[in-house]
């Protein structure tokens, strides 16, 4: 299968980079658009989807390194996030607070479940962490996963055009609401606008993802308790 998923996997993001080159619009994302590329042609060609994604492996090598690089904007912008450490801490538990908190009032007005509450609830970190903070919560992290997927995306999509609707121009501002709401995929998203943007993006995305380990199973105590 490698002779078909790797170099279509590469095709479909070099042309939709390219595209967003020429029609720099939000909807022409290079995760969104070979995605739903590649769902279409597996399901044309009624291709196993393990037999694609294991002919994708080296790609899926690069992704820890790829991981690591995103340290080099942090080290780039070191000095002014260690000046603005605190408030970028503050930030970031305000943004896990919220979004946990709306998950379980929201869920509990739809009558959801404490399974799918757990799922959701990690919605805005990164995928492992996502999927491990969801099982210990009693969630599944399948769909823990998906949703994960979901909101990154559809950050990056709507991410900077809402922050410049509501006036948020500061690039530090916005590298920390992107990493902090859409994760991996909103801090690739916050990259590609600058390296401050990138930098506080990963910082932000990191700081979630500890904050959320922490504070999830503390809210979710709380909710039993009022429930």
């Amino acid at each position: 299968m490698i002779w078909l998923a790797l170099p279509l996997t590469i095709v479909l993001y070099l042309a939709t980079r390219a595209l967003y080159r020429r029609l720099p619009w939000p909807i022409i994302n290079p995760v969104l658009v070979p995605t739903l590329v590649l769902v279409g042609v597996l399901l044309w060609l009624d291709l196993p989807l393990d037999q694609y994604e294991t002919g994708t492996a080296p790609i899926k090598a690069l992704l820890e390194p790829a991981v690591v690089a995103l340290a080099l904007p942090l080290y780039q912008q070191a000095r002014q996030i260690k000046a603005k450490l605190k408030p970028i801490l503050v930030c970031c538990l305000v943004a896990v607070v919220i979004s946990v908190s709306t998950t379980l009032v929201i869920g509990r007005v739809m009558g959801a479940d404490a399974a799918m509450l757990a799922s959701v609830a990690t919605k805005s970190i990164t995928t492992p962490l996502a999927m491990s903070v969801s099982q210990s919560l009693g969630g599944i992290p399948a769909i823990a996963a998906a949703i994960v997927v979901v909101v990154g995306v559809l950050g990056a999509l709507i991410g900077f055009p809402l922050l410049k609707l509501f006036g948020v121009t500061d690039p530090e501002a916005q590298g920390i609401a992107m990493g902090s709401a859409a994760h991996a995929v909103g801090t690739a998203a916050a990259a590609e606008q600058g390296i401050t943007q990138g930098a506080f993006s990963s910082l932000a995305m990191v700081v979630c993802g500890i904050l959320t380990a922490l504070i999830a199973p503390l809210l979710f105590a709380l909710y039993g308790l009022l429930n």
